[in-house]
Protein backbone atom coordinates (compact mmCIF):
# COMPACT_ATOMS: atom_id res chain seq x y z
CA UNK A 1 0.00 0.00 0.00
CA UNK A 2 1.68 3.18 -1.17
CA UNK A 3 1.07 6.68 0.14
CA UNK A 4 1.87 8.93 3.06
CA UNK A 5 0.14 7.85 6.26
CA UNK A 6 0.13 8.79 9.92
CA UNK A 7 -0.41 6.50 12.88
CA UNK A 8 -3.62 7.08 14.85
CA UNK A 9 -1.42 7.27 17.96
CA UNK A 10 -0.12 10.61 16.72
CA UNK A 11 -3.49 11.83 15.51
CA UNK A 12 -5.13 11.18 18.89
CA UNK A 13 -2.49 13.27 20.66
CA UNK A 14 -2.75 16.03 18.03
CA UNK A 15 -6.52 16.20 18.58
CA UNK A 16 -5.94 16.54 22.35
CA UNK A 17 -3.57 19.45 21.69
CA UNK A 18 -5.99 21.07 19.22
CA UNK A 19 -8.69 20.95 21.90
CA UNK A 20 -6.31 22.87 24.14
CA UNK A 21 -5.54 25.53 21.52
CA UNK A 22 -8.97 25.96 19.92
CA UNK A 23 -11.69 24.26 21.94
CA UNK A 24 -13.65 21.09 21.32
CA UNK A 25 -16.42 22.55 19.13
CA UNK A 26 -14.00 24.03 16.60
CA UNK A 27 -11.99 20.81 16.53
CA UNK A 28 -15.14 18.71 16.02
CA UNK A 29 -16.07 20.81 12.97
CA UNK A 30 -12.54 20.47 11.62
CA UNK A 31 -12.59 16.71 12.12
CA UNK A 32 -15.78 16.47 10.07
CA UNK A 33 -14.31 18.62 7.31
CA UNK A 34 -11.33 16.24 7.15
CA UNK A 35 -13.63 13.20 6.99
CA UNK A 36 -12.66 12.14 10.51
CA UNK A 37 -14.45 11.48 13.79
CA UNK A 38 -13.36 11.22 17.42
CA UNK A 39 -14.70 7.68 17.64
CA UNK A 40 -11.97 6.65 15.19
CA UNK A 41 -9.42 7.40 17.91
CA UNK A 42 -10.88 5.31 20.72
CA UNK A 43 -8.57 2.37 21.28
CA UNK A 44 -8.16 1.54 17.59
CA UNK A 45 -4.84 0.82 15.91
CA UNK A 46 -4.14 1.84 12.36
CA UNK A 47 -3.24 4.64 9.98
CA UNK A 48 -5.00 7.45 8.14
CA UNK A 49 -3.69 9.49 5.20
CA UNK A 50 -1.20 12.17 6.21
CA UNK A 51 -3.30 14.57 4.12
CA UNK A 52 -6.25 14.18 6.51
CA UNK A 53 -4.12 15.34 9.45
CA UNK A 54 -2.92 18.30 7.39
CA UNK A 55 -6.47 19.34 6.50
CA UNK A 56 -7.57 18.94 10.13
CA UNK A 57 -4.83 21.22 11.48
CA UNK A 58 -5.23 23.76 8.68
CA UNK A 59 -9.00 24.00 9.25
CA UNK A 60 -8.49 24.68 12.95
CA UNK A 61 -5.67 27.15 12.17
CA UNK A 62 -7.94 29.13 9.84
CA UNK A 63 -10.75 29.13 12.39
CA UNK A 64 -8.53 30.66 15.11
CA UNK A 65 -6.30 32.71 12.78
CA UNK A 66 -3.00 31.00 13.58
CA UNK A 67 -0.71 30.51 10.57
CA UNK A 68 1.80 28.58 12.68
CA UNK A 69 -0.48 26.26 14.62
CA UNK A 70 1.53 23.25 13.43
CA UNK A 71 4.66 24.69 15.06
CA UNK A 72 2.81 25.31 18.34
CA UNK A 73 1.49 21.74 18.29
CA UNK A 74 5.01 20.45 17.71
CA UNK A 75 6.26 22.58 20.60
CA UNK A 76 3.65 21.16 22.97
CA UNK A 77 3.85 17.60 21.63
CA UNK A 78 4.68 14.95 24.23
CA UNK A 79 7.12 12.61 22.51
CA UNK A 80 6.21 9.91 25.01
CA UNK A 81 2.76 9.78 23.36
CA UNK A 82 4.37 7.58 20.70
CA UNK A 83 4.58 4.83 23.31
CA UNK A 84 6.83 1.94 22.26
CA UNK A 85 8.24 3.96 19.36
CA UNK A 86 9.43 6.69 21.75
CA UNK A 87 10.88 4.06 24.10
CA UNK A 88 12.76 2.49 21.19
CA UNK A 89 14.23 5.80 19.96
CA UNK A 90 15.02 7.32 23.37
CA UNK A 91 16.50 4.04 24.59
CA UNK A 92 19.47 4.40 22.19
CA UNK A 93 22.94 4.59 23.79
CA UNK A 94 23.78 7.92 22.16
CA UNK A 95 22.24 10.68 20.03
CA UNK A 96 23.54 9.38 16.69
CA UNK A 97 22.03 5.96 17.40
CA UNK A 98 18.71 7.55 18.42
CA UNK A 99 18.46 9.44 15.13
CA UNK A 100 19.24 6.27 13.20
CA UNK A 101 16.63 4.35 15.20
CA UNK A 102 14.06 7.02 14.44
CA UNK A 103 14.91 6.83 10.74
CA UNK A 104 14.59 3.04 10.59
CA UNK A 105 11.39 2.84 12.64
CA UNK A 106 9.51 5.70 10.98
CA UNK A 107 7.39 3.19 9.07
CA UNK A 108 5.53 2.49 12.32
CA UNK A 109 4.40 6.12 12.70
CA UNK A 110 4.63 7.71 9.22
CA UNK A 111 4.85 5.11 6.46
CA UNK A 112 5.58 6.78 3.14
CA UNK A 113 7.74 9.48 4.75
CA UNK A 114 11.42 9.29 5.66
CA UNK A 115 13.98 10.88 7.96
CA UNK A 116 16.62 12.69 5.90
CA UNK A 117 20.24 13.12 7.02
CA UNK A 118 22.52 15.63 5.29
CA UNK A 119 26.08 16.24 6.47
CA UNK A 120 28.09 19.45 6.28
CA UNK A 121 31.66 19.85 7.56
CA UNK A 122 30.43 20.72 11.03
CA UNK A 123 26.76 19.71 11.26
CA UNK A 124 24.22 17.01 10.55
CA UNK A 125 20.93 18.41 9.23
CA UNK A 126 18.07 16.11 10.23
CA UNK A 127 14.69 16.50 8.55
CA UNK A 128 11.53 14.66 7.63
CA UNK A 129 10.58 14.30 3.98
CA UNK A 130 6.93 13.57 3.21
CA UNK A 131 7.89 12.96 -0.43
CA UNK A 132 6.02 15.59 -2.35
CA UNK A 133 3.06 16.09 -0.04
CA UNK A 134 1.36 19.20 -1.40
CA UNK A 135 -2.08 19.17 0.22
CA UNK A 136 -3.61 22.13 2.00
CA UNK A 137 -2.00 22.57 5.40
CA UNK A 138 1.19 20.61 4.73
CA UNK A 139 3.30 23.49 6.07
CA UNK A 140 1.80 22.83 9.52
CA UNK A 141 3.17 19.29 9.39
CA UNK A 142 6.55 20.55 8.17
CA UNK A 143 6.86 23.01 11.02
CA UNK A 144 5.60 20.57 13.64
CA UNK A 145 8.16 17.97 12.54
CA UNK A 146 11.00 20.34 13.44
CA UNK A 147 9.95 20.41 17.07
CA UNK A 148 9.32 16.68 17.27
CA UNK A 149 12.86 15.99 16.03
CA UNK A 150 14.06 18.57 18.54
CA UNK A 151 12.41 16.63 21.39
CA UNK A 152 14.68 13.68 20.63
CA UNK A 153 17.82 15.83 20.54
CA UNK A 154 16.96 17.56 23.84
CA UNK A 155 16.66 14.19 25.56
CA UNK A 156 20.40 13.78 24.98
CA UNK A 157 21.63 17.41 25.06
CA UNK A 158 19.35 18.97 27.66
CA UNK A 159 16.14 20.99 27.62
CA UNK A 160 17.93 24.27 26.85
CA UNK A 161 19.47 23.05 23.60
CA UNK A 162 18.55 24.85 20.38
CA UNK A 163 19.73 24.00 16.85
CA UNK A 164 22.38 26.26 15.32
CA UNK A 165 19.94 26.85 12.46
CA UNK A 166 16.72 25.46 11.02
CA UNK A 167 15.87 24.90 7.35
CA UNK A 168 12.32 25.31 6.04
CA UNK A 169 10.62 25.38 2.62
CA UNK A 170 8.89 28.66 3.57
CA UNK A 171 10.13 31.81 1.79
CA UNK A 172 7.74 34.54 3.00
CA UNK A 173 9.84 36.99 5.04
CA UNK A 174 7.08 37.90 7.51
CA UNK A 175 6.19 34.28 8.18
CA UNK A 176 9.86 33.41 8.56
CA UNK A 177 10.24 36.06 11.26
CA UNK A 178 7.38 34.52 13.28
CA UNK A 179 8.81 31.04 12.88
CA UNK A 180 12.27 32.24 13.84
CA UNK A 181 10.85 33.64 17.05
CA UNK A 182 9.06 30.37 17.82
CA UNK A 183 12.17 28.28 17.17
CA UNK A 184 14.60 30.65 18.84
CA UNK A 185 17.26 30.27 16.17
CA UNK A 186 18.30 31.33 12.65
CA UNK A 187 16.07 30.25 9.76
CA UNK A 188 17.39 29.25 6.35
CA UNK A 189 14.59 29.54 3.81
CA UNK A 190 13.78 27.65 0.64
CA UNK A 191 15.04 24.22 1.72
CA UNK A 192 13.57 21.15 -0.02
CA UNK A 193 12.51 19.64 3.33
CA UNK A 194 12.35 21.01 6.89
CA UNK A 195 15.38 20.16 9.00
CA UNK A 196 17.36 21.11 12.10
CA UNK A 197 21.15 21.48 12.31
CA UNK A 198 22.95 19.45 14.98
CA UNK A 199 26.68 19.81 15.58
CA UNK A 200 28.55 16.68 14.60
CA UNK A 201 30.45 16.88 17.89
CA UNK A 202 27.13 16.51 19.77
CA UNK A 203 26.18 13.24 18.09
CA UNK A 204 28.28 11.23 20.54
CA UNK A 205 26.31 12.55 23.53
CA UNK A 206 25.42 9.55 25.67
CA UNK A 207 21.94 8.77 26.89
CA UNK A 208 21.43 10.41 30.31
CA UNK A 209 18.73 7.89 31.21
CA UNK A 210 19.18 4.63 29.31
CA UNK A 211 16.59 1.90 29.92
CA UNK A 212 17.40 -1.13 32.06
CA UNK A 213 18.68 -4.03 29.93
CA UNK A 214 15.48 -6.00 30.46
CA UNK A 215 13.43 -3.08 29.08
CA UNK A 216 15.45 -2.75 25.88
CA UNK A 217 13.44 -3.51 22.76
CA UNK A 218 14.51 -4.29 19.22
CA UNK A 219 13.13 -2.99 15.95
CA UNK A 220 11.66 -6.44 15.34
CA UNK A 221 9.70 -6.24 18.60
CA UNK A 222 8.52 -2.67 18.01
CA UNK A 223 5.73 -3.50 15.56
CA UNK A 224 4.30 -6.11 17.92
CA UNK A 225 4.44 -3.74 20.91
CA UNK A 226 2.68 -1.00 18.94
CA UNK A 227 0.09 -3.58 17.81
CA UNK A 228 0.29 -2.26 14.27
CA UNK A 229 2.04 -2.79 10.98
CA UNK A 230 1.68 -0.53 7.93
CA UNK A 231 -0.63 -1.99 5.32
CA UNK A 232 1.30 -3.38 2.36
CA UNK A 233 -1.71 -4.07 0.11
CA UNK A 234 -4.85 -2.15 -0.76
CA UNK A 235 -6.94 -4.91 0.80
CA UNK A 236 -5.05 -4.56 4.08
CA UNK A 237 -5.48 -0.77 3.93
CA UNK A 238 -9.24 -1.16 3.45
CA UNK A 239 -9.40 -3.53 6.42
CA UNK A 240 -7.62 -0.91 8.57
CA UNK A 241 -9.95 1.88 7.43
CA UNK A 242 -13.06 -0.23 8.06
CA UNK A 243 -11.84 -1.09 11.55
CA UNK A 244 -11.31 2.61 12.25
CA UNK A 245 -14.65 3.76 10.81
CA UNK A 246 -16.96 1.09 12.25
CA UNK A 247 -17.80 3.20 15.34
CA UNK A 248 -18.95 6.04 13.05
CA UNK A 249 -21.22 3.85 10.95
CA UNK A 250 -19.53 5.26 7.82
CA UNK A 251 -18.22 2.09 6.23
CA UNK A 252 -19.31 2.65 2.64
CA UNK A 253 -16.91 2.50 -0.31
CA UNK A 254 -16.86 6.28 -0.91
CA UNK A 255 -15.97 7.04 2.72
CA UNK A 256 -13.16 4.48 2.80
CA UNK A 257 -11.79 5.72 -0.54
CA UNK A 258 -11.81 9.28 0.79
CA UNK A 259 -9.88 8.30 3.90
CA UNK A 260 -7.33 6.58 1.69
CA UNK A 261 -7.05 9.83 -0.34
CA UNK A 262 -8.08 8.14 -3.60
CA UNK A 263 -11.23 8.03 -5.72
CA UNK A 264 -13.73 5.13 -5.57
CA UNK A 265 -12.78 3.98 -9.07
CA UNK A 266 -9.09 3.87 -8.13
CA UNK A 267 -10.00 1.84 -5.06
CA UNK A 268 -12.05 -0.57 -7.18
CA UNK A 269 -9.20 -1.02 -9.68
CA UNK A 270 -6.61 -1.59 -6.95
CA UNK A 271 -8.75 -4.22 -5.26
CA UNK A 272 -9.48 -5.88 -8.58
CA UNK A 273 -5.72 -6.18 -9.16
CA UNK A 274 -5.61 -8.05 -5.85
CA UNK A 275 -8.45 -10.36 -6.97
CA UNK A 276 -11.05 -9.02 -4.55
CA UNK A 277 -13.72 -6.33 -4.21
CA UNK A 278 -14.70 -3.80 -1.58
CA UNK A 279 -17.88 -5.75 -0.90
CA UNK A 280 -15.95 -8.96 -0.29
CA UNK A 281 -13.42 -7.29 1.98
CA UNK A 282 -16.13 -5.51 3.95
CA UNK A 283 -18.16 -8.73 4.32
CA UNK A 284 -15.13 -10.53 5.76
CA UNK A 285 -14.30 -7.72 8.17
CA UNK A 286 -17.93 -7.45 9.30
CA UNK A 287 -18.07 -11.21 9.83
CA UNK A 288 -14.84 -11.27 11.86
CA UNK A 289 -15.88 -8.29 13.96
CA UNK A 290 -19.37 -9.69 14.49
CA UNK A 291 -17.99 -13.04 15.64
CA UNK A 292 -15.84 -11.25 18.19
CA UNK A 293 -18.68 -9.08 19.52
CA UNK A 294 -21.13 -12.00 19.69
CA UNK A 295 -18.73 -14.23 21.59
CA UNK A 296 -17.03 -11.67 23.84
CA UNK A 297 -19.79 -9.17 24.73
CA UNK A 298 -23.42 -9.18 25.81
CA UNK A 299 -24.40 -6.47 23.31
CA UNK A 300 -27.78 -7.00 21.68
CA UNK A 301 -27.96 -8.04 18.03
CA UNK A 302 -29.41 -4.62 17.17
CA UNK A 303 -26.49 -2.87 18.91
CA UNK A 304 -23.93 -5.03 17.13
CA UNK A 305 -25.61 -4.53 13.78
CA UNK A 306 -25.69 -0.76 14.25
CA UNK A 307 -22.02 -0.71 15.27
CA UNK A 308 -21.17 -2.58 12.08
CA UNK A 309 -23.08 -0.18 9.86
CA UNK A 310 -26.49 -1.88 9.60
CA UNK A 311 -29.42 0.42 10.38
CA UNK A 312 -31.79 -2.54 10.00
CA UNK A 313 -31.04 -5.57 12.26
CA UNK A 314 -32.49 -7.87 9.61
CA UNK A 315 -29.78 -6.79 7.17
CA UNK A 316 -27.13 -7.70 9.74
CA UNK A 317 -28.72 -11.11 10.41
CA UNK A 318 -28.86 -11.94 6.70
CA UNK A 319 -25.27 -10.87 6.07
CA UNK A 320 -23.95 -12.81 9.05
CA UNK A 321 -25.80 -15.99 8.09
CA UNK A 322 -24.58 -15.71 4.49
CA UNK A 323 -20.99 -15.46 5.77
CA UNK A 324 -21.08 -18.12 8.50
CA UNK A 325 -24.05 -20.41 7.81
CA UNK A 326 -25.46 -19.58 11.25
CA UNK A 327 -27.76 -16.84 12.48
CA UNK A 328 -26.15 -14.43 14.99
CA UNK A 329 -28.29 -15.92 17.79
CA UNK A 330 -27.30 -19.48 16.92
CA UNK A 331 -23.63 -18.51 16.73
CA UNK A 332 -23.77 -16.83 20.17
CA UNK A 333 -25.46 -19.87 21.73
CA UNK A 334 -22.84 -22.17 20.26
CA UNK A 335 -20.04 -19.97 21.59
CA UNK A 336 -21.63 -19.84 25.05
CA UNK A 337 -22.01 -23.61 25.06
CA UNK A 338 -18.32 -24.00 24.24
Amino acid sequence: MHGKLVNLIELAHVVDLLDRFAGRLIVDRALRSAGLDRTMLDGVSGFIPYASEAVLIDTVARAIGDRHLGARIGQAYEYSAYGAYAHFVLGAPDLASALERGRRALLFTHPGSEITLRETETHLVVGRDSKGLSVVGHHHLDEGALFVIGHVVRHFLGSEWTPDWVEVPETNARELAVLEDLLGTTIRAGAPVPGIAIRVSDLTAVNPGPPQPERTISLGELGRLMDIAPAQTMEAAVVQMLTITFPTGLTDENTVAGLLAIGPRSLQRALKDEATTFRQVRARVVSDRARSLLSETDMSLAEIGKLLGYSDPRGFRRAFKDATGLSPSAFRKAEQAR
